[in-house]
């Protein structure tokens, strides 16, 4: 707590106290222990904050954060106050039940001290980190956001990955303190759920088409050229459905016409020129045949999941995650599917 970042989470302290009219001082810690404020309020109040930072606090960090409990310190009152960019409504309640504070950064501060009841709304922080380079803004960040989430309950190292993006692992190191520093994933490189969905939809932009034909699955010279991969979905990239009738093979609740035109995703910028060529380009959007879009990470094209119909060819799917984010990009329909949406099996839902 000795580095930049905890004397400015301290001062952060400070000044949301002092809109309560609480006024608090820094006090000398020991080299081991928790920077100290002396805190006074009206009527001779007086007590003693501990103050530990994190970026982030979930449920889970809580028993390891308020396993050392607040030193005592001469003959007054001593609260432990946690400062994070983020903290959950399930981490507060415990904080609470363990009689500690905290500050979440969003705006909210919660204190209990002798002669002292703090619960209040205070002026918003901006996170340290936006002061570094914005997480996601690159193809590394879009890449390790997107394998975060279609495994959320699984931590990801360095290592693996480096290995699973192919990517080195220098750039995956960076853009994971990045996520971290803007509260983004956990402590266990684990994603925090649904703020790195809605980050990574905010990001999600992938360059589409219309066209006036799209090609049926069968066997044939040009869908070879087009890159379909309508043999083994699964184990070889390909064309892959996404956005509303892919919601819809899932369960989402969204219903269309009959003649609905598939929207659906190719492997590359290159492949995209190609089939405009051989496809054509649709005059409008609403005479459109159907709509192909350049995968912004190669996951969705490299892992598509096989609909298992017998005896009519289908189109394979793009996982769940990559349907949600298209879904997401519609403010309103889609808003209100996604809200009603968990997807079946073995999936997670992560928005």
């Amino acid at each position: 707590m000795r580095t930049d970042r905890g004397r400015e989470a301290t001062q952060q302290l400070v000044r949301a106290l002092a809109e309560v009219g609480l006024q608090a001082s820094r006090e000398t810690a020991g080299a081991k222990s928790r920077p100290h404020l002396l805190v006074r309020g009206p009527h001779g109040v007086e007590f003693v904050v501990e103050v530990e930072h994190r970026a982030l606090v979930r449920d889970g960090d809580v028993s390891t954060l308020t396993r050392e409990p607040p030193a005592i310190h001469s003959q007054l009152g001593v609260v432990g106050v946690v400062v994070a960019d983020r903290i959950t409504q399930e981490a507060k309640n415990q904080l609470r039940a363990k009689s500690w504070g905290w500050l979440d950064l969003r705006g909210d501060l919660h204190l209990e001290a002798p002669g002292a009841f703090v619960d209040a709304r205070v002026s918003p922080e901006e996170p340290a980190s936006r002061a570094v380079k914005e997480p996601l803004a690159g193809a590394v960040g879009l890449e390790l956001a997107s394998l975060l989430l279609m495994q959320p309950s699984r931590s990801v190292g360095v290592r693996k990955g480096a290995e699973d993006l192919t990517r080195a692992p220098s750039s995956v190191s960076a853009e994971l303190a990045r996520l971290r520093a803007a509260g983004l994933v956990d402590e266990r490189n684990r994603p925090v759920t649904p703020d790195l969905f809605r980050a990574l939809s905010r990001r999600w932009r992938p360059e589409s088409v219309n066209v006036a034909s799209v090609p049926e699955l069968v066997a044939s010279p040009i869908n070879d050229a087009l890159r379909l991969g309508i043999d083994d979905p699964e184990n070889q990239p390909g064309w892959a459905l996404s956005d509303t009738l892919a919601a819809i093979a899932y369960g989402a609740p969204v219903s269309v016409s009959g003649n609905y035109p598939p929207d659906l995703y190719v492997p590359d910028r290159a492949t995209l020129r190609r089939a405009s060529q051989l496809l054509g380009v649709a005059s409008s959007h609403r005479g459109r045949a159907g709509r192909l879009r350049v995968a912004p990470v190669p996951m969705v094209t490299n892992r598509r999941i096989n609909q298992g119909t017998s005896g009519k060819a289908v189109w394979p799917l793009a996982h769940p995650l990559f349907v949600a984010l298209d879904l997401a990009q519609d403010p309103d329909r889609g808003t209100q599917a996604l809200a009603a949406w968990d997807p079946p099996g073995r999936w997670q839902r992560v928005w």
